[in-house]
Parts: structure tokens; C-alpha cells; sequence
């Protein structure tokens, strides 16, 4: 993306707006809630109940393969669709798109990426980015994201080799 587009697009605006920073996983986000409310995990460690955060994918990134160990609802917020790809853990592959139901029929407001099932997601429709908002719960941590290495993916489940390598940084 071209350092002129950037300064005068509405994808810039919005990461000035909510001051948001580069995610290791593709786009921009920026943290806007974390739960004051705790909890002890079975293994001893705290966590807060729940944390909410704006996502910001430009059309001309796609998002590389993760997993979190909570449960993320992606909540539609403006821009362009998002095609949100998922794998579960028996390699069973499904998408959803993210985006306006009244603009686009096969969109929905909000989907829901179970804990433990990998996902990464590209912008449609020819948007210039897609905003959501993401709810993670339990909240989200750092030591809960596992970004997805295309050997190991691959070699996971091998019927999925082609999507797998589309979403996988190089």
C-alpha cells in the first residue's frame, strides 16, 4: 500500500482515530475493553472474563493463520466484508463473511470463531479495509495466540494445503 494512499484513505483515518498499532497476525487493532473482572483458571493462572478490540484489515493484506484459546465474536462494524476461513481441530474447513446483511445477503453482523479453531480472514467486495469489532472470552492474552506455521498446517491437514498456503505469511 502506497505511503500516499495511506495518508488521505479512510483506512488511515481509523488508525489514527483509535490509535491503532500493526498486529502480528495482518492488520491493525487496538484494545478498547478489558474486563475489570477476574477469574483463577484450572491451572492457577488469572484472567479477566472478557476483552473487546477493534481489528482493522486493509483490503490488500489478508490475515495469516491463528488460534486463540478463547472464544472470539467478530462484530461487523464498517467497510467492506470480511471472509473469515476456519479449520477445526478434525480438518474439517468452513467460511463465513462478515459484513452487511442488507448490502451483501450471504453476510452477517457478527460470527463466532470457537476457541481452538484456526482462522484467518481477507477483505470482499472490493472494500478499501473492513473495521470489526472483536470480543474475546475469556479475555484475550498474548500467551493464547499461536500464529499458524504453513509446514505444520499443512502437514495437519493436508486436503487443505492450498488455502493453508494463500494465508500463510512468507
Amino acid at each position: 500500500m502506497s505511503q500516499e494512499m495511506t495518508k488521505t484513505s479512510g483506512f488511515h483515518q481509523l488508525v489514527e482515530l483509535y490509535n491503532m498499532r500493526e498486529h502480528p497476525e495482518g492488520g491493525w487493532y487496538n484494545e478498547s475493553f478489558r474486563s475489570p473482572v477476574h477469574f483463577k483458571n484450572e491451572d492457577g493462572t488469572d484472567s479477566t472474563t472478557a476483552t473487546v478490540c477493534y481489528y482493522l484489515l486493509p483490503e490488500v493484506v489478508r490475515s495469516t493463520w491463528r488460534r486463540l484459546t478463547s472464544d472470539e465474536i467478530w462484530l461487523y462494524q464498517d467497510g467492506g466484508c470480511l471472509k473469515i476461513h476456519m479449520i477445526d481441530a478434525n480438518g474439517i474447513y468452513s467460511t463465513a463473511v462478515l459484513g452487511s446483511t442488507i448490502r451483501h445477503k450471504e453476510a452477517r453482523y457478527e460470527v463466532l470463531v470457537p476457541a481452538g479453531v484456526w482462522g484467518a480472514a481477507e477483505v470482499l467486495h472490493g472494500g478499501e479495509f473492513t473495521l470489526i469489532s472483536c470480543v474475546v472470552a475469556p479475555g484475550f492474552d498474548w500467551k493464547g495466540l499461536e500464529l499458524g506455521q504453513e509446514e505444520e498446517l499443512v502437514t495437519s491437514f493436508p486436503h487443505l494445503a492450498d488455502v493453508i498456503k494463500y494465508f500463510c505469511k512468507h
